[in-house]
């Protein structure tokens, strides 16, 4: 709990910080989702710039568009998976309902096993897409594997941050300009923040301003 809760307290310290850049930036997420087909890249673009906002670097314009054509294809990448994924278990969901006829301790189990497992799916892709940018030298199948691997080894931490997101999305389609104006950046700094405390070599952060020793030797990718 103490990690998603330092996690989200940072992800609005930097939103405020940054407030006029990120609204503009998180409109045009938001219109790049609304296309469908630049959905991925603009997330996987968006994530990049909360990495900066989240290291100190600012929150660029020029970052998020850049990110955008050099991640073009490697967010596909993941959108395919985590799509395909999502349509499965949802699929699995409805014919196992139908199936079952809505009764019995039988349909009751399966049902929340199977949302379980769907709620698992969410946590890990909550956690991939930010590894996603911050690695590029991982392959997706890598990203995909190790960002299970740190759901499941803080599954309560985990989950907590599933709610979170989950709260901030349902409140957000109440209050709709949240949706246009902060949601994506929010959530993307929490989720940046959250894989830099839960697995600080995999999120691979260089030092803020003023943090580090200027003669150290550059930390290795590999």
């Amino acid at each position: 709990m103490g990690i998603v809760r330092i996690a989200f307290t940072r992800a609005i310290q930097d939103w405020w910080y940054a407030l006029i850049n990120l609204a503009i930036l998180n409109l045009i997420w938001f219109g790049f989702v609304v296309t469908v087909v630049a959905g991925p890249p603009a997330t996987a673009a968006l994530l990049v710039v909360a990495r900066d906002a989240a290291v100190g670097q600012g929150a660029e314009f020029s970052t998020f568009f850049s990110a955008l054509r050099r991640l073009f294809w490697r967010a596909w990448k993941l959108g395919l998976v985590t799509a395909l994924g999502t349509l499965i278990l949802v699929f699995d969901i409805y014919f196992y309902a139908d199936r079952l006829g809505g009764s019995g301790l039988l349909y009751t189990t399966g049902i929340v096993f199977l949302l379980y497992v769907l709620i698992i799916w969410i946590e890990i892709q909550l956690i991939a897409w930010p590894l996603l940018v911050d690695r590029p030298e991982m392959q997706v199948r890598h990203v995909v594997r190790n960002a299970a691997v740190v759901t499941l080894r803080m599954p309560g931490a985990s989950f907590l941050l599933f709610f979170l997101v989950a709260v901030l999305v349902i409140v957000s389609v109440y209050l709709a300009p949240l949706t246009a104006l902060a949601l994506g950046v929010v959530v993307a700094l929490m989720v940046q923040h959250y894989l830099h405390l839960a697995a600080p070599v995999l999120a691979n952060f260089p030092p803020r301003p003023g943090e580090g020793f200027p003669d150290a030797p550059p930390v290795s990718a590999e």
